[in-house]
């Protein structure tokens, strides 16, 4: 039987592992970046338009994204973001990423609060927005 140490190595590197893989929020200033956990899976839509910044937190064509796993922010003064395998944009950049709407508003519909999403906490005033969670940039093509 494993010692008692070997255990608590295990369970750690279980658990710090999972949790690298865990969605995050980045705050560039005053704009949440929200990234999304390691997917297992996802949608495929695309979803397109100019980087912008969407209630507060960093979107396009007036959606919040939860940008894909992996994407970092590279400038905050510049509000810039690189997506991997696909480049770095900066507000007002077109950019477009593949996966599906998790959160659409009606005009009927009260705000909600705030909202999960790809393993991270979409802030009120972002989900007071339609929501968009991306799986993967998709390159601009020339």
């Amino acid at each position: 039987m494993p010692s008692r140490r070997v255990r608590v190595v295990a369970c750690l590197v279980i658990c710090l592992g999972l949790a690298g893989c865990a969605g995050k929020v980045i705050v560039a200033g005053e704009v949440s970046v929200l990234v999304s956990e390691r997917p297992s899976g996802g949608m495929d839509a695309l979803k397109s338009g100019p980087l912008e910044v969407v209630g507060g937190c960093l979107g396009s064509g007036g959606s919040v994204i939860v940008w894909p796993y992996g994407t970092k922010v590279v400038d905050e003064d510049a509000l810039t973001i690189e997506i991997p395998d696909t480049g770095t944009f900066t507000l007002g950049d077109q950019v477009q990423v593949g996966g599906g709407f998790v959160l659409e508003h009606t005009s009927e519909e009260q705000p909600l609060g705030s909202f999960e999403a790809g393993g991270v906490t979409v802030p009120r005033a972002c989900a007071e927005h339609d929501v968009f969670l991306a799986f993967t940039g998709v390159p601009a093509t020339s």
